[in-house]
């Protein structure tokens, strides 16, 4: 792809990137994305990204491929340590997402968007759908899952609320100003998504699901 364009896509993601983020997903049009980003071609973005969900994916994509990369260094550990755990199955979800607060290359635009879709009762795009893609995820899910109640993991799906939980909250994080650092909040969130993990299930729970499955 020549220079020129590789520019002009990078000009389209980073606009939409802050539209999205500070406007909301579904009331940002395609034709206020290619004015703000000063694009004459009424057609750029089709041209680029085919379609607004496109467009989403390029996003998610930029910034998904350094958090694979985080969470499998994450698991890596794990396994060289044979210390497991589900607080440090909870660490190796939430920091390498937690990293883009301090990303200045659209990361807390990212968290907020990702909040959005998460939110969404019909994303266009489910960001934990399109990151189940992912190799470090799938293999995160492999190994906390034998450190989960089999209701909880076949059943409840705890480990998709945790992962919902998180996107929520290090969005609520994204959209106030930048602290010194961010150590506090993610220790306690990690906490909660461990707490959210190894929840146990009640007997009211377990009633209720075996009274579903008797139908």
């Amino acid at each position: 792809m020549p220079r020129n364009a590789d520019e002009t896509r990078a000009q389209l993601i980073r606009t939409a990137e802050r539209l999205f983020a500070e406007k909301g997903v579904n009331a940002v049009s395609s034709r206020e994305i290619n004015r703000e980003a000063e694009q004459r071609n009424a057609t750029a973005l089709q041209y680029h990204f085919e379609n607004r969900q496109g467009l989403i994916r390029a996003i998610l994509k930029k910034h998904e491929s350094t958090i694979d990369q985080s969470r499998n260094q994450f698991l890596d550990e794990i396994e060289t340590s044979g210390l497991y755990g589900l607080d440090r199955f909870s660490a190796a979800l939430v920091l390498p997402t937690a990293e883009k607060l301090s990303d200045r290359e659209g990361g807390r635009f990212y968290l907020r968007i990702a909040a959005q879709l998460v939110n969404s009762y019909r994303p266009r795009v489910d960001p934990i759908e399109y990151a189940s893609a992912s190799a470090s995820l799938n293999r995160w899910r492999a190994m906390v899952e034998p450190e989960m109640s089999p209701l909880a993991v076949d059943t409840l799906h705890s480990r998709f609320t945790a992962t919902r939980i998180m996107f929520i909250e290090l969005a609520r994080r994204a959209e106030s100003p930048r602290r010194r650092n961010d150590r506090l909040f993610t220790s306690h969130l990690i906490d909660l998504v461990t707490a959210i993990l190894g929840a146990p299930i009640s007997a009211k729970t377990a009633a209720l699901l075996k009274e579903r499955a008797d139908g």
